[in-house]
């Protein structure tokens, strides 16, 4: 069964809305309204009568209109009796569950009224999310069930998986918080996985149109065939980021505790990921940067990477993340004729390939030069993306920097060559940053996070290729 109830419902009823600003209800509500979600949306609860200048129904049965998506935010203890009531409209096909203590406490009597809960809801036709969750959105109809607050709904590509749900909004906070808020498509936090689980989730994102690529946050998981089985299938159309926490003995328990699902070995994980196909994130920020490298920029046709840098230290430092990639990148090999070519263009201090494939302009390169150098790398055979790094001084202007380097980015589309770019720090770069973003270059904070996202992306190249000639081109 498709999941467009959930997704793409012409009308929800919140069973617990409220005007009180400190229940999730309250919040909820606010989000439904505040973003104008494009279908109706009905609020349930006895004792209010209005809420946002809505009225206020007091029975889910009172609604007088069908009602296709319910979300219930009461305690554990009234949820049976609103399946009850939605078993008898007839109408609800689907309904997201948020609140806790059900099978997670593990307790026998909280594990049976889950039982019970979903035996109504089986009966009845009605899919479930949760319970212990807080459902999902979808940026193209303004959908949010969850109550997080002021979370931007920029249209993108991503599309997120949580087993979290305050990561999970956390990690939407930090893709609005971009110099160009990259956006997200769709989000979804799966909570118990009474009946709705991560893997029809994963099988919804990788059919649906508008999502590009996948991010995920794991805990654990109920069924490791079927997951893997999924993402087998998954990566074949779409590049999969999943930051899998419990690497430790102690975040294992802590996680298991959590979902109430397996934990497993991290050792396991890792080999049956890599196998698989799925690209692991040790951090949020890995999560996040690796999945707008794949939204904003083209995958490079190859492995070799050229660095070119304003200052020596984040080109080290990014020279250290290539070196540690197992072999997934390396550093390209300039020919003669691009070497001579920088020696024309940069300052006769500049450092050119020491080693083969690194350039420090040094700070005396101003931004003509920034711009002449990339474009003379972009047009070197032997390079397949950039990274490019500066630390602009007071004497060099980031925004002028950043126009010129923007004017070679067509020739960069041209030959199907990403450039990644880490201007450093803060305040001083910032709307240099954005101005690289809009021209299609994703930015990045620090160094090492720009060349940790490459290397990410070529090892979706790198698993693409194995797949269809059994070897990565250009090693």
């Amino acid at each position: 069964m498709s999941l467009d109830s959930f997704y793409y419902p012409k009308s929800i009823a919140i069973i617990g809305a409220s005007n009180n600003i400190y229940k999730a209800g309250c919040q909820v509500a606010n989000n439904m309204i505040r973003l104008g979600f494009e279908g109706k949306v009905f609020f349930v609860n006895p004792k209010e009568t209005e809420i946002l200048g809505q009225p206020v129904y007091k029975s889910l049965l009172d609604i007088p209109e069908p009602v296709e998506l319910i979300e219930i935010s009461i305690p554990a203890k009234g949820c049976v009796e609103i399946f009850e009531q939605a078993e008898k409209r007839g109408d609800v096909k689907a309904a997201i569950v948020m609140a806790s203590g059900f099978s997670e406490t593990k307790i026998p009597e909280n594990i049976e009224m889950e039982r019970k809960m979903l035996e109504i809801a089986k009966r009845a036709g009605i899919r479930v999310i949760g319970p212990n969750c807080v459902g999902v959105m979808n940026t193209e109809n303004h959908l949010d069930t969850t109550f997080a607050a002021d979370i931007a709904q920029r249209p993108g590509g991503m599309s997120v998986i949580s087993q979290s749900g305050s990561v999970g909004a956390s990690l939407l906070s930090f893709v609005c918080d971009q110099p160009v808020p990259m956006g997200f498509n769709k989000w979804g936090h799966v909570g118990n996985m009474s009946d709705v689980t991560t893997e029809e989730i994963l099988r919804y994102y990788k059919d649906d149109l508008s999502t590009e690529v996948i991010a995920m946050y794991m805990e654990g998981m109920t069924n490791a065939r079927d997951f893997f089985e999924t993402a087998k299938d998954v990566v074949k159309k779409k590049p999969m980021i999943v930051l899998k926490v419990g690497r430790s003995d102690i975040g294992a328990v802590a996680a298991a505790s959590h979902t109430g699902s397996l934990a497993g070995s991290d050792n396991i994980f890792d080999g049956t990921f890599e196998q698989v196909g799925i690209i692991r994130a040790d951090t949020i920020e890995e999560m996040v940067d690796t999945s707008k490298a794949f939204s904003m920029a083209q995958m490079p046709k190859g492995n070799r990477i050229a660095i070119l840098t304003e200052a020596g230290g984040p080109g080290v430092i990014s020279m250290d993340v290539i070196g540690n990639s197992g072999g997934i990148a390396q550093l390209a090999h300039f020919s003669e004729e691009t070497k001579a070519k920088l020696r024309e263009i940069l300052p006769p201090m500049a450092l050119i390939s020491h080693p083969d494939g690194y350039v420090d302009m040094t700070a005396g390169a101003d931004g003509p030069q920034h711009a002449d150098a990339l474009e003379a790398i972009l047009r070197d055979e032997n390079v397949d993306a950039v990274l490019l790094f500066s630390v602009p001084p007071t004497f060099l202007v980031p925004n002028e920097i950043a126009r010129v380097v923007c004017e070679k980015m067509p020739i960069a589309r041209e030959l199907g060559k990403p450039v990644y770019s880490c201007f450093m720090a803060g305040n001083w770069v910032r709307e240099a940053c954005g101005m690289l973003e809009n021209a299609g270059i994703p930015t990045f904070e620090m160094p090492q996070r720009a060349a940790k996202a490459m290397v990410n992306v070529i090892s979706r190249l790198k698993f693409l290729q194995e797949q269809e000639t059994g070897g990565l081109q250009n090693v």
